[in-house]
């Protein structure tokens, strides 16, 4: 009897390959299609706007970031592989739209307004997607060695100058400096770990723990040309990889 791991994967063949015969329908103008989807992909856009932006704008932005993917396969564009990637970064960008816009207006009908301490009311702030995105990155942090993460508290958090904190650790401030990029440098690659889920295929999985690095481009060139000719012929990989790139567009790790 195969495995759980093993068994799964032809299913996961399986939808891979009805997704992208959906996209070609979806480009050749099928509303059926569109429809299926919309309503296969809504979730993880709903779930990834109320991280970014305030509820009331959670519709508009899902709204708008689906328009922009399906308009780009209006004109022959957009995704061929992974409606998911492209709709990913539709959202951060639509958020990132909303969020701009928002800094420019600020609707107020007394300059007390301005001055009020009250706390913004439950709407104006995607509070769980706040916590979620701080839990992550706590948990990046808690994973590095415990000197890096004394480096990136010291200079990041409490702003210590280089040379208190080499007192500290026994180090000049060049080398604390260095240190502490190593150490930021870490998190993100941490962070952005946290992202890469684990893969049934043996293959991938051996390679995914490399992905972070390789989406940043600071993989050495050996292990960036054997990822990359894993991409050619692995759909799931790439999906992973844009996946991670969506989230270095918008800056979530710098």
């Amino acid at each position: 009897m195969p495995s759980p791991a093993v068994a799964a994967a032809p299913a996961q063949d399986d939808a891979r390959l009805h997704e992208r015969r959906l996209i070609e329908r979806a480009r050749a103008g099928d509303r059926d299609a569109v429809a299926e989807l919309y309503d296969a992909h809504q979730p993880v856009a709903l779930g990834i706007a109320r991280r970014l932006c305030r509820p009331s704008d959670v519709d508009d932005v899902v709204s708008e970031a689906f328009t922009k993917v399906l308009d780009q396969l209006a004109r022959g564009a957009g995704p061929r592989v992974s409606f998911r990637a492209y709709l990913i970064t539709a959202v951060r960008s639509s958020a990132a739209d909303v969020g701009r816009g928002q800094s420019r207006l600020l609707p107020t009908d007394t300059v007390e307004d301005l001055q009020s301490d009250e706390p913004g009311a439950p709407d104006d702030q995607p509070a769980s997607g706040l916590r979620t995105d701080s839990e992550m990155l706590a948990q990046a942090l808690s994973s590095l060695p415990a000197r890096w993460q004394l480096a990136l508290w010291w200079t990041t958090v409490e702003g210590r100058p280089l040379a208190e904190v080499g007192d500290e650790l026994g180090l000049n401030a060049n080398a604390v400096a260095a240190l502490s990029f190593r150490a930021r440098q870490g998190l993100r690659d941490a962070y952005l770990a946290l992202h890469v889920a684990r893969s049934a295929d043996a293959d991938c999985d051996a390679l995914r723990d490399d992905f972070p690095a390789f989406a940043r481009d600071r993989l050495d060139p050996a292990l960036t040309a054997t990822i990359g000719a894993h991409l050619l012929d692995c759909e799931a990989c790439r999906e992973v990889i844009a996946e991670l790139r969506s989230l270095l567009a918008v800056g979530a790790s710098g």
